[in-house]
């Protein structure tokens, strides 16, 4: 099994199956076959070491079985893939924006919807101040244009 050198931005390099990580991310695929990686390691300058590891953690669990990794006949509560997501993305807010942040640059389709599902989930059914309180928002509207804002999209305060 041929395997592939990942850097981080601050310099860990971690080793995964080639065919495994082709699976999962679509710019290391394109590297790869553009043959963009002389040295064999290939940098990820925007991704470090701790979020690079729980990636790869995520990447091994979900596709080190290219046939096995999209299908289960589980029930949902049952399945393990299900599970494992649910936890993987029991993390603080920090650490989901950073790996949602990887899925992104790493074109991983799989976790950038996983991350995003989470963040909407986490949005869903507050008011506008709890998303505020939430995710450290600082509102820089005016009373004036923050009512203008709403009457322009009363749909969405509905």
């Amino acid at each position: 099994m041929k395997m592939v050198r990942l850097c981080s931005s601050d310099g860990e390099e971690f080793e995964v199956a080639e065919e495994t990580i082709v699976a999962a991310s679509v710019m290391i695929k394109d590297m790869l076959e553009d043959g963009e990686v002389a040295v064999g390691v290939i940098p990820l300058p925007n991704v470090t070491g701790p979020i690079l590891s729980r990636v790869l953690d995520y990447v091994n669990r979900h596709f080190s079985d290219p046939h096995d990794h999209k299908t289960s006949s589980c029930p949902a509560a049952d399945d393990p893939l299900r599970r494992f997501d649910d936890s993987f993305v029991q993390v603080d807010q920090d650490t989901l924006f950073d790996l949602m942040l990887a899925a992104n640059y790493l074109d991983m389709k799989s976790l950038l919807d996983l991350t995003c599902k989470t963040v909407a989930d986490q949005i869903r059914g507050r008011t506008l101040e709890e998303i505020r309180k939430k995710f450290n928002i600082v509102n820089d509207y005016t009373k004036d244009e923050e009512q203008e804002v709403r009457r322009e999209n009363s749909w969405a305060f509905d």
